[in-house]
Protein backbone atom coordinates (compact mmCIF):
# COMPACT_ATOMS: atom_id res chain seq x y z
CA UNK A 1 0.00 0.00 0.00
CA UNK A 2 3.19 2.41 0.27
CA UNK A 3 2.37 3.92 -3.71
CA UNK A 4 -1.01 4.51 -2.36
CA UNK A 5 -0.49 6.13 0.69
CA UNK A 6 0.70 9.36 -1.08
CA UNK A 7 -2.22 10.47 -2.46
CA UNK A 8 -4.96 9.12 -0.88
CA UNK A 9 -5.23 11.69 1.40
CA UNK A 10 -5.46 14.30 -1.54
CA UNK A 11 -8.15 12.63 -3.33
CA UNK A 12 -10.86 12.25 -0.14
CA UNK A 13 -13.07 15.45 -0.64
CA UNK A 14 -13.26 14.92 -4.53
CA UNK A 15 -14.53 11.30 -4.39
CA UNK A 16 -17.42 12.08 -1.63
CA UNK A 17 -18.10 14.63 -4.36
CA UNK A 18 -18.74 12.22 -6.86
CA UNK A 19 -20.21 9.64 -4.54
CA UNK A 20 -23.62 11.28 -4.44
CA UNK A 21 -26.07 10.33 -1.40
CA UNK A 22 -24.02 8.12 1.06
CA UNK A 23 -26.99 6.64 3.20
CA UNK A 24 -26.81 2.96 3.65
CA UNK A 25 -28.76 0.70 1.60
CA UNK A 26 -31.77 -0.82 2.80
CA UNK A 27 -31.90 -4.47 4.14
CA UNK A 28 -33.53 -7.04 1.57
CA UNK A 29 -32.61 -7.47 -1.95
CA UNK A 30 -30.92 -4.74 -4.72
CA UNK A 31 -30.75 -5.88 -8.30
CA UNK A 32 -27.97 -3.54 -9.90
CA UNK A 33 -27.18 -3.33 -13.60
CA UNK A 34 -23.75 -2.29 -15.36
CA UNK A 35 -23.93 -1.38 -18.72
CA UNK A 36 -20.41 -0.69 -20.83
CA UNK A 37 -19.28 0.66 -24.39
CA UNK A 38 -15.21 0.58 -25.61
CA UNK A 39 -13.44 1.71 -28.32
CA UNK A 40 -16.02 3.71 -29.43
CA UNK A 41 -13.55 5.24 -32.10
CA UNK A 42 -15.85 8.25 -33.14
CA UNK A 43 -18.87 6.18 -33.48
CA UNK A 44 -20.66 9.32 -32.17
CA UNK A 45 -23.37 9.51 -35.27
CA UNK A 46 -25.89 7.03 -36.60
CA UNK A 47 -24.57 8.52 -40.26
CA UNK A 48 -21.49 8.06 -42.16
CA UNK A 49 -20.31 11.04 -44.09
CA UNK A 50 -21.65 9.41 -47.42
CA UNK A 51 -25.33 9.56 -46.35
CA UNK A 52 -25.48 5.92 -45.17
CA UNK A 53 -26.59 4.75 -41.57
CA UNK A 54 -24.27 3.39 -39.31
CA UNK A 55 -25.72 0.60 -38.08
CA UNK A 56 -24.54 1.01 -34.42
CA UNK A 57 -23.20 4.16 -32.25
CA UNK A 58 -23.60 6.06 -29.64
CA UNK A 59 -27.06 6.80 -31.12
CA UNK A 60 -28.27 3.22 -30.40
CA UNK A 61 -26.92 3.34 -27.30
CA UNK A 62 -28.39 6.40 -25.86
CA UNK A 63 -31.66 4.48 -26.85
CA UNK A 64 -31.26 1.29 -25.14
CA UNK A 65 -30.21 3.38 -22.07
CA UNK A 66 -33.96 5.29 -22.32
CA UNK A 67 -34.99 2.11 -22.10
CA UNK A 68 -33.74 0.49 -19.20
CA UNK A 69 -34.29 3.79 -17.56
CA UNK A 70 -37.98 4.07 -18.64
CA UNK A 71 -38.65 0.04 -16.89
CA UNK A 72 -36.84 2.08 -13.49
CA UNK A 73 -33.50 0.70 -13.97
CA UNK A 74 -30.76 3.26 -13.58
CA UNK A 75 -27.50 1.57 -15.04
CA UNK A 76 -23.81 2.19 -13.75
CA UNK A 77 -22.80 3.37 -17.25
CA UNK A 78 -18.91 3.04 -18.33
CA UNK A 79 -17.13 3.58 -21.42
CA UNK A 80 -13.74 1.77 -21.09
CA UNK A 81 -11.66 3.98 -23.51
CA UNK A 82 -10.78 4.90 -27.15
CA UNK A 83 -13.03 7.18 -28.15
CA UNK A 84 -10.90 10.35 -29.49
CA UNK A 85 -9.83 8.87 -32.27
CA UNK A 86 -11.19 6.72 -35.48
CA UNK A 87 -13.39 8.74 -37.47
CA UNK A 88 -13.69 12.31 -38.87
CA UNK A 89 -15.88 13.02 -35.93
CA UNK A 90 -13.27 12.69 -33.32
CA UNK A 91 -10.90 14.38 -35.56
CA UNK A 92 -12.51 17.26 -36.02
CA UNK A 93 -13.36 18.00 -32.46
CA UNK A 94 -9.38 16.96 -31.26
CA UNK A 95 -8.18 19.58 -34.17
CA UNK A 96 -9.95 21.73 -36.07
CA UNK A 97 -13.22 22.49 -33.40
CA UNK A 98 -10.80 22.94 -30.42
CA UNK A 99 -13.25 25.69 -28.86
CA UNK A 100 -16.95 24.33 -28.34
CA UNK A 101 -16.74 21.46 -25.86
CA UNK A 102 -15.78 18.11 -27.44
CA UNK A 103 -18.91 16.18 -29.07
CA UNK A 104 -18.04 12.92 -27.19
CA UNK A 105 -17.71 14.93 -24.11
CA UNK A 106 -21.54 16.16 -24.31
CA UNK A 107 -22.53 13.05 -25.52
CA UNK A 108 -21.34 10.84 -23.01
CA UNK A 109 -23.37 13.43 -20.51
CA UNK A 110 -26.10 13.55 -22.32
CA UNK A 111 -26.36 9.49 -21.96
CA UNK A 112 -25.51 9.75 -18.68
CA UNK A 113 -21.91 8.09 -18.47
CA UNK A 114 -20.91 7.67 -14.88
CA UNK A 115 -17.44 7.20 -15.60
CA UNK A 116 -14.89 7.17 -18.64
CA UNK A 117 -11.85 5.15 -19.33
CA UNK A 118 -8.81 6.61 -21.12
CA UNK A 119 -7.21 4.57 -23.62
CA UNK A 120 -4.29 4.65 -25.45
CA UNK A 121 -6.01 6.77 -28.47
CA UNK A 122 -7.19 8.77 -26.43
CA UNK A 123 -3.24 9.45 -24.89
CA UNK A 124 -2.57 10.03 -28.92
CA UNK A 125 -4.87 12.67 -29.35
CA UNK A 126 -2.58 14.81 -27.40
CA UNK A 127 -2.16 16.93 -24.26
CA UNK A 128 -4.66 19.39 -25.27
CA UNK A 129 -7.59 17.52 -26.12
CA UNK A 130 -7.24 14.94 -23.25
CA UNK A 131 -6.63 17.55 -20.21
CA UNK A 132 -10.09 19.06 -21.38
CA UNK A 133 -11.57 15.74 -20.13
CA UNK A 134 -9.93 15.89 -16.73
CA UNK A 135 -11.95 19.09 -16.13
CA UNK A 136 -15.14 17.77 -17.55
CA UNK A 137 -18.14 16.54 -15.30
CA UNK A 138 -17.92 12.43 -16.22
CA UNK A 139 -14.53 11.26 -14.35
CA UNK A 140 -12.10 10.69 -16.39
CA UNK A 141 -9.92 7.27 -14.96
CA UNK A 142 -6.74 5.88 -15.07
CA UNK A 143 -5.20 5.20 -11.68
CA UNK A 144 -2.17 3.53 -13.05
CA UNK A 145 -1.20 7.03 -15.53
CA UNK A 146 0.97 8.45 -12.92
CA UNK A 147 2.24 11.76 -12.87
CA UNK A 148 5.93 11.50 -13.62
CA UNK A 149 8.61 11.84 -10.90
CA UNK A 150 5.91 11.62 -8.03
CA UNK A 151 5.24 8.66 -5.65
CA UNK A 152 2.77 7.36 -7.72
CA UNK A 153 0.53 10.40 -7.81
CA UNK A 154 -2.27 9.75 -10.59
CA UNK A 155 -2.26 12.30 -13.28
CA UNK A 156 -6.02 11.52 -14.10
CA UNK A 157 -8.66 10.48 -11.54
CA UNK A 158 -8.29 6.92 -10.55
CA UNK A 159 -11.44 5.51 -9.48
CA UNK A 160 -15.12 7.08 -8.54
CA UNK A 161 -17.81 6.03 -6.49
CA UNK A 162 -21.37 6.24 -7.78
CA UNK A 163 -24.57 4.77 -5.56
CA UNK A 164 -27.65 3.07 -6.57
CA UNK A 165 -30.28 3.11 -3.89
CA UNK A 166 -27.51 3.69 -1.27
CA UNK A 167 -25.76 0.29 -2.76
CA UNK A 168 -22.08 1.73 -3.08
CA UNK A 169 -20.00 0.61 -6.66
CA UNK A 170 -16.53 1.34 -6.82
CA UNK A 171 -15.23 1.95 -10.11
CA UNK A 172 -11.31 2.08 -10.42
CA UNK A 173 -9.44 2.81 -14.42
CA UNK A 174 -6.42 1.76 -15.64
CA UNK A 175 -5.24 2.69 -19.04
CA UNK A 176 -2.99 0.48 -21.09
CA UNK A 177 0.36 0.23 -19.56
CA UNK A 178 2.45 -0.31 -23.00
CA UNK A 179 1.56 3.40 -24.44
CA UNK A 180 5.16 4.82 -24.29
CA UNK A 181 5.88 1.40 -26.84
CA UNK A 182 3.31 3.18 -29.05
CA UNK A 183 2.95 6.60 -28.77
CA UNK A 184 5.91 9.73 -29.21
CA UNK A 185 7.23 11.49 -25.46
CA UNK A 186 5.83 14.62 -26.56
CA UNK A 187 1.50 13.01 -26.38
CA UNK A 188 2.23 11.29 -22.76
CA UNK A 189 4.68 14.03 -21.59
CA UNK A 190 4.81 14.60 -17.59
CA UNK A 191 3.57 10.50 -17.26
CA UNK A 192 4.39 7.31 -16.75
CA UNK A 193 2.46 3.99 -16.99
CA UNK A 194 2.64 1.15 -14.19
CA UNK A 195 1.64 -1.97 -15.44
CA UNK A 196 -2.24 -2.78 -14.12
CA UNK A 197 -1.45 -6.36 -12.84
CA UNK A 198 1.72 -4.68 -10.67
CA UNK A 199 -0.95 -2.34 -9.16
CA UNK A 200 -4.14 -3.41 -9.08
CA UNK A 201 -4.77 -5.52 -6.03
CA UNK A 202 -3.17 -2.35 -3.96
CA UNK A 203 -6.04 -0.21 -6.07
CA UNK A 204 -8.53 -2.63 -4.90
CA UNK A 205 -7.40 -3.21 -1.08
CA UNK A 206 -7.43 0.77 -0.78
CA UNK A 207 -10.70 1.49 -2.33
CA UNK A 208 -12.40 -1.41 -0.45
CA UNK A 209 -10.32 0.13 3.01
CA UNK A 210 -11.00 3.58 2.58
CA UNK A 211 -14.62 3.12 0.60
CA UNK A 212 -16.40 0.09 1.82
CA UNK A 213 -18.13 -0.70 -1.64
CA UNK A 214 -20.60 -3.14 -1.86
CA UNK A 215 -19.60 -3.77 -5.90
CA UNK A 216 -15.85 -3.23 -7.46
CA UNK A 217 -15.31 -3.10 -10.74
CA UNK A 218 -12.30 -3.14 -12.34
CA UNK A 219 -12.73 -0.78 -15.77
CA UNK A 220 -9.12 -1.59 -17.88
CA UNK A 221 -8.26 -0.04 -20.83
CA UNK A 222 -6.36 -3.62 -21.87
CA UNK A 223 -6.80 -6.55 -23.91
CA UNK A 224 -8.62 -9.76 -22.60
CA UNK A 225 -5.36 -11.49 -22.89
CA UNK A 226 -5.19 -15.33 -22.03
CA UNK A 227 -5.03 -15.42 -18.64
CA UNK A 228 -1.25 -14.33 -18.55
CA UNK A 229 -0.02 -10.92 -17.26
CA UNK A 230 1.00 -9.44 -20.72
CA UNK A 231 1.46 -5.92 -20.52
CA UNK A 232 -0.72 -5.04 -23.18
CA UNK A 233 -3.56 -7.88 -22.54
CA UNK A 234 -3.60 -7.86 -18.77
CA UNK A 235 -7.84 -8.56 -18.08
CA UNK A 236 -8.21 -12.30 -17.73
CA UNK A 237 -5.13 -12.32 -15.86
CA UNK A 238 -6.76 -9.15 -13.51
CA UNK A 239 -9.81 -11.46 -13.10
CA UNK A 240 -8.40 -14.59 -12.16
CA UNK A 241 -5.95 -12.85 -9.37
CA UNK A 242 -7.10 -10.17 -8.19
CA UNK A 243 -9.18 -10.33 -4.98
CA UNK A 244 -12.14 -8.51 -4.41
CA UNK A 245 -13.46 -7.32 -7.25
CA UNK A 246 -16.78 -8.06 -8.81
CA UNK A 247 -16.51 -7.63 -12.58
CA UNK A 248 -13.48 -6.49 -14.62
CA UNK A 249 -13.95 -4.79 -17.79
CA UNK A 250 -11.80 -5.02 -21.06
CA UNK A 251 -11.29 -3.04 -24.08
CA UNK A 252 -8.73 -2.73 -26.65
CA UNK A 253 -8.50 -5.31 -28.77
CA UNK A 254 -12.03 -5.37 -29.81
CA UNK A 255 -12.96 -8.87 -28.42
CA UNK A 256 -16.35 -9.33 -27.24
CA UNK A 257 -16.12 -11.52 -24.25
CA UNK A 258 -18.55 -11.99 -21.78
CA UNK A 259 -17.40 -15.10 -19.15
CA UNK A 260 -17.08 -15.98 -15.66
CA UNK A 261 -13.52 -16.28 -14.37
CA UNK A 262 -12.49 -18.54 -11.46
CA UNK A 263 -10.47 -16.46 -8.95
CA UNK A 264 -9.31 -17.39 -5.79
CA UNK A 265 -11.78 -15.39 -3.44
CA UNK A 266 -14.65 -16.15 -5.55
CA UNK A 267 -15.77 -16.17 -9.23
CA UNK A 268 -15.55 -13.19 -11.34
CA UNK A 269 -17.02 -11.66 -14.48
CA UNK A 270 -15.45 -10.64 -16.99
CA UNK A 271 -16.68 -8.38 -19.86
CA UNK A 272 -15.09 -6.86 -23.15
CA UNK A 273 -17.78 -5.30 -25.37
CA UNK A 274 -15.89 -5.23 -28.55
CA UNK A 275 -15.84 -2.17 -30.47
CA UNK A 276 -17.73 0.90 -32.08
CA UNK A 277 -20.62 0.28 -30.09
CA UNK A 278 -21.51 -2.91 -32.04
CA UNK A 279 -22.24 -4.30 -28.45
CA UNK A 280 -22.97 -3.41 -25.26
CA UNK A 281 -21.95 -5.19 -22.35
CA UNK A 282 -24.58 -5.47 -19.63
CA UNK A 283 -24.28 -7.15 -16.35
CA UNK A 284 -27.32 -7.35 -13.19
CA UNK A 285 -25.96 -8.04 -10.24
CA UNK A 286 -28.21 -9.17 -7.05
CA UNK A 287 -27.21 -8.22 -3.20
CA UNK A 288 -28.40 -9.52 0.04
CA UNK A 289 -27.96 -6.42 2.67
CA UNK A 290 -28.36 -7.16 5.82
CA UNK A 291 -27.74 -4.34 8.14
CA UNK A 292 -25.70 -2.22 5.91
CA UNK A 293 -23.42 -5.49 4.96
CA UNK A 294 -23.23 -7.35 2.27
CA UNK A 295 -24.39 -11.21 2.96
CA UNK A 296 -24.86 -12.53 -0.50
CA UNK A 297 -24.09 -11.56 -3.88
CA UNK A 298 -24.14 -12.98 -7.28
CA UNK A 299 -23.95 -12.58 -11.00
CA UNK A 300 -27.92 -12.96 -12.10
CA UNK A 301 -27.51 -12.36 -15.87
CA UNK A 302 -24.64 -10.98 -17.96
CA UNK A 303 -24.99 -10.53 -22.03
CA UNK A 304 -23.97 -8.91 -24.94
CA UNK A 305 -26.47 -7.17 -26.89
CA UNK A 306 -26.23 -5.85 -30.37
CA UNK A 307 -26.67 -2.21 -30.65
CA UNK A 308 -27.65 -2.25 -34.47
CA UNK A 309 -30.94 -4.28 -32.87
CA UNK A 310 -31.87 -0.89 -31.19
CA UNK A 311 -33.55 1.67 -32.93
CA UNK A 312 -31.09 4.89 -32.68
CA UNK A 313 -32.22 7.53 -30.54
CA UNK A 314 -34.18 10.21 -32.30
CA UNK A 315 -33.74 13.19 -29.81
CA UNK A 316 -30.08 12.38 -29.50
CA UNK A 317 -29.40 13.04 -32.86
CA UNK A 318 -31.56 16.16 -33.91
CA UNK A 319 -29.67 17.16 -30.35
CA UNK A 320 -26.22 16.37 -32.05
CA UNK A 321 -27.85 17.59 -35.78
CA UNK A 322 -25.78 20.38 -35.84
CA UNK A 323 -22.33 18.63 -34.41
CA UNK A 324 -22.90 16.12 -37.40
CA UNK A 325 -23.42 18.81 -40.32
CA UNK A 326 -20.00 20.64 -39.36
CA UNK A 327 -18.33 17.16 -39.62
CA UNK A 328 -19.92 16.50 -42.68
CA UNK A 329 -19.08 19.19 -44.45
CA UNK A 330 -15.78 18.68 -43.01
CA UNK A 331 -15.25 15.50 -44.42
CA UNK A 332 -16.64 15.91 -47.44
CA UNK A 333 -14.23 18.68 -48.87
CA UNK A 334 -12.38 18.15 -51.69
CA UNK A 335 -9.10 17.26 -51.90
CA UNK A 336 -8.01 15.90 -55.73
CA UNK A 337 -8.83 13.38 -57.65
CA UNK A 338 -7.34 9.59 -58.22
CA UNK A 339 -7.44 8.14 -61.83
CA UNK A 340 -7.77 4.47 -60.84
CA UNK A 341 -8.59 2.65 -57.72
CA UNK A 342 -6.70 1.49 -54.67
CA UNK A 343 -7.49 -1.42 -52.99
CA UNK A 344 -6.17 -1.89 -49.44
CA UNK A 345 -5.94 -5.83 -49.62
CA UNK A 346 -3.48 -5.79 -52.25
CA UNK A 347 -0.81 -4.28 -49.76
CA UNK A 348 -1.15 -7.76 -48.10
CA UNK A 349 0.46 -9.82 -51.16
CA UNK A 350 3.41 -7.63 -52.58
CA UNK A 351 3.67 -4.35 -53.99
CA UNK A 352 1.24 -2.36 -54.18
CA UNK A 353 0.04 1.11 -55.02
CA UNK A 354 -2.11 1.79 -51.81
CA UNK A 355 1.24 1.69 -49.73
CA UNK A 356 3.66 3.42 -53.16
CA UNK A 357 1.58 6.20 -52.22
CA UNK A 358 2.01 6.29 -48.26
CA UNK A 359 6.06 5.89 -49.45
CA UNK A 360 5.85 8.91 -52.08
CA UNK A 361 4.01 11.22 -49.45
CA UNK A 362 6.74 10.52 -46.90
CA UNK A 363 9.52 11.12 -49.17
CA UNK A 364 8.31 14.19 -50.29
CA UNK A 365 7.57 15.19 -46.93
CA UNK A 366 10.66 14.94 -45.45
CA UNK A 367 13.35 14.21 -47.78
CA UNK A 368 14.29 11.40 -46.29
CA UNK A 369 16.62 8.63 -48.24
CA UNK A 370 14.22 5.81 -47.75
CA UNK A 371 10.67 5.31 -46.35
CA UNK A 372 9.40 2.55 -44.84
CA UNK A 373 5.55 1.87 -44.41
CA UNK A 374 2.85 -0.64 -43.59
CA UNK A 375 -0.92 -1.18 -44.38
CA UNK A 376 -3.50 0.65 -41.96
CA UNK A 377 -6.48 -0.82 -44.06
CA UNK A 378 -6.64 -4.52 -45.10
CA UNK A 379 -9.87 -4.41 -46.93
CA UNK A 380 -11.65 -1.87 -48.65
CA UNK A 381 -10.83 0.81 -51.42
CA UNK A 382 -10.84 4.36 -52.79
CA UNK A 383 -12.46 4.68 -55.89
CA UNK A 384 -11.19 6.63 -59.09
CA UNK A 385 -12.86 10.16 -59.35
CA UNK A 386 -12.52 12.77 -57.10
CA UNK A 387 -10.78 12.16 -52.90
CA UNK A 388 -12.55 13.72 -50.26
CA UNK A 389 -10.84 14.20 -46.50
CA UNK A 390 -13.76 11.36 -45.09
CA UNK A 391 -11.27 9.11 -47.63
CA UNK A 392 -8.12 9.61 -45.78
CA UNK A 393 -9.24 8.08 -43.00
CA UNK A 394 -10.05 5.00 -45.19
CA UNK A 395 -6.46 5.54 -46.28
CA UNK A 396 -4.60 6.13 -43.24
CA UNK A 397 -6.69 5.27 -39.72
CA UNK A 398 -4.27 6.66 -37.47
CA UNK A 399 -2.83 9.97 -36.34
CA UNK A 400 0.27 8.96 -36.44
CA UNK A 401 3.41 11.60 -37.26
CA UNK A 402 6.05 11.51 -39.46
CA UNK A 403 9.42 10.93 -38.30
CA UNK A 404 12.82 11.27 -39.85
CA UNK A 405 15.09 8.53 -38.03
CA UNK A 406 19.17 7.74 -38.64
CA UNK A 407 19.28 3.92 -39.27
CA UNK A 408 22.67 2.23 -40.61
CA UNK A 409 22.38 0.36 -43.92
CA UNK A 410 22.41 -3.40 -41.79
CA UNK A 411 20.66 -1.92 -39.26
CA UNK A 412 17.59 -1.37 -42.37
CA UNK A 413 18.20 -4.48 -43.80
CA UNK A 414 18.22 -6.37 -40.44
CA UNK A 415 14.43 -4.45 -40.23
CA UNK A 416 13.43 -5.90 -43.15
CA UNK A 417 14.58 -9.49 -42.38
CA UNK A 418 12.09 -9.34 -39.76
CA UNK A 419 8.88 -7.54 -41.10
CA UNK A 420 9.19 -9.75 -43.78
CA UNK A 421 9.88 -13.03 -41.99
CA UNK A 422 6.64 -12.09 -40.28
CA UNK A 423 4.61 -10.59 -43.22
CA UNK A 424 5.79 -14.69 -44.89
CA UNK A 425 4.49 -16.52 -41.80
CA UNK A 426 1.40 -14.29 -40.81
CA UNK A 427 2.74 -13.43 -37.81
CA UNK A 428 0.95 -10.55 -36.11
CA UNK A 429 -1.13 -7.67 -37.72
CA UNK A 430 -0.71 -6.54 -41.00
CA UNK A 431 0.19 -3.06 -39.61
CA UNK A 432 3.16 -4.62 -39.25
CA UNK A 433 4.23 -5.59 -42.50
CA UNK A 434 6.70 -2.89 -43.50
CA UNK A 435 7.81 -2.12 -47.20
CA UNK A 436 10.48 0.47 -47.91
CA UNK A 437 10.50 2.86 -51.07
CA UNK A 438 14.15 4.22 -51.93
CA UNK A 439 15.89 1.19 -52.45
CA UNK A 440 16.10 -1.57 -54.77
CA UNK A 441 15.94 -4.59 -53.58
CA UNK A 442 14.14 -8.47 -53.29
CA UNK A 443 12.00 -10.73 -51.22
CA UNK A 444 12.98 -14.98 -50.86
CA UNK A 445 10.27 -15.93 -49.73
CA UNK A 446 11.64 -19.70 -48.37
CA UNK A 447 14.77 -18.36 -47.08
CA UNK A 448 15.53 -18.58 -43.33
CA UNK A 449 15.33 -15.55 -41.44
CA UNK A 450 18.22 -13.43 -41.75
CA UNK A 451 18.84 -14.16 -45.58
CA UNK A 452 15.38 -13.18 -47.06
CA UNK A 453 16.01 -9.83 -47.85
CA UNK A 454 18.67 -9.26 -50.84
CA UNK A 455 19.39 -5.07 -51.06
CA UNK A 456 20.58 -4.22 -54.73
CA UNK A 457 20.96 -0.79 -54.66
CA UNK A 458 19.12 2.68 -53.76
CA UNK A 459 16.52 3.44 -56.39
CA UNK A 460 18.86 5.79 -58.02
CA UNK A 461 21.37 3.26 -59.04
CA UNK A 462 23.95 4.26 -56.59
CA UNK A 463 25.41 1.32 -54.32
CA UNK A 464 23.51 0.45 -50.89
CA UNK A 465 26.21 0.87 -48.07
CA UNK A 466 25.57 -1.50 -44.78
CA UNK A 467 27.81 1.00 -42.75
CA UNK A 468 26.82 3.92 -44.07
CA UNK A 469 23.81 5.99 -41.94
CA UNK A 470 20.54 7.05 -44.19
CA UNK A 471 18.00 9.31 -43.15
CA UNK A 472 14.62 7.00 -42.57
CA UNK A 473 11.36 8.70 -42.98
CA UNK A 474 8.79 5.98 -40.22
CA UNK A 475 5.50 6.72 -38.39
CA UNK A 476 5.53 7.96 -35.10
CA UNK A 477 3.81 4.23 -33.71
CA UNK A 478 6.83 2.72 -34.93
CA UNK A 479 9.84 5.50 -33.76
CA UNK A 480 8.10 4.49 -30.30
CA UNK A 481 8.69 1.11 -30.76
CA UNK A 482 5.45 0.30 -31.85
CA UNK A 483 5.78 -3.57 -33.26
CA UNK A 484 9.04 -4.18 -32.15
CA UNK A 485 10.63 -3.86 -35.47
CA UNK A 486 13.34 -1.45 -34.20
CA UNK A 487 14.19 -3.62 -31.12
CA UNK A 488 13.60 -7.10 -32.36
CA UNK A 489 14.65 -6.34 -35.93
CA UNK A 490 17.23 -3.48 -36.41
CA UNK A 491 18.94 -4.09 -32.53
CA UNK A 492 17.91 -0.35 -31.89
CA UNK A 493 15.92 0.64 -28.53
CA UNK A 494 13.51 3.29 -28.91
CA UNK A 495 15.24 5.29 -26.12
CA UNK A 496 18.21 5.23 -28.14
CA UNK A 497 17.03 6.07 -31.84
CA UNK A 498 18.02 8.93 -33.44
CA UNK A 499 15.36 11.43 -34.25
CA UNK A 500 16.37 14.01 -36.97
CA UNK A 501 13.43 15.63 -37.69
CA UNK A 502 9.24 15.65 -36.83
CA UNK A 503 6.68 16.55 -39.40
CA UNK A 504 2.79 16.77 -38.72
CA UNK A 505 -0.08 13.79 -38.71
CA UNK A 506 0.86 10.94 -41.85
CA UNK A 507 -2.78 11.89 -42.78
CA UNK A 508 -2.79 15.10 -43.31
CA UNK A 509 0.72 15.15 -45.43
CA UNK A 510 -1.48 12.94 -47.46
CA UNK A 511 -3.91 15.42 -47.94
CA UNK A 512 -1.52 18.18 -48.35
CA UNK A 513 0.37 16.14 -51.16
CA UNK A 514 -3.51 14.99 -53.02
CA UNK A 515 -3.69 18.87 -53.39
CA UNK A 516 -0.33 19.55 -54.37
CA UNK A 517 -0.63 17.10 -57.25
CA UNK A 518 -3.67 17.61 -58.26
CA UNK A 519 -4.55 14.47 -59.38
CA UNK A 520 -3.14 11.30 -58.21
CA UNK A 521 -1.72 8.48 -60.91
CA UNK A 522 -1.37 5.10 -58.97
CA UNK A 523 1.57 3.63 -59.55
CA UNK A 524 2.61 -0.49 -58.30
CA UNK A 525 6.58 0.28 -57.31
CA UNK A 526 8.58 -1.87 -58.89
CA UNK A 527 11.54 -1.46 -56.80
CA UNK A 528 11.13 -4.90 -54.51
CA UNK A 529 9.54 -7.84 -55.09
CA UNK A 530 9.18 -10.88 -53.86
CA UNK A 531 10.64 -14.53 -55.07
CA UNK A 532 10.83 -18.30 -54.00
Amino acid sequence: MKRLLYFFPLLVVALLFTSGCNRAPKDGIHSITVCTTTDLHGAYFDSTYNEEARLSSLANVSAYVKQLRSKGIKPVLIDVGDNLQGDNAAYYCNYIDTVNVHIFARAAEYIGYDAIVVGNHDIEAGHQVYDRFREGKIPYLASNAIIEGSDGEPYFQPYTIVTRKGVRIAIIGMTNANIKSWLSEELWEGMDFLKISDIAQDWVDGVLDKESPHIVILACHTGSGHGLPDIENEARFLASSVRGVDLVLAGHDHRAVSEIIDNPAGEVLLINAGDRATLLGEATFELEIKEGSVISKRVASSRLIPMADVEPDSRYSARFKKDFKAVYEFANREMGTISEEIYFADALVGPSSYIDLVHKVQLDASGADISIAAPLSSSGMIPAGVIRYQDLVLLYRFENSLFVVELTGAQIRDYLELSYYNWVNNIGPVYNFDSAEGIIYRVKKSAPRGSMVEIISMSDGSPFDPSRSYKVAISSYRASGGGNLLRDGAGVSPDALSVVARYGDIRTLIGEYISKVGTVVPETPTNWIFVK
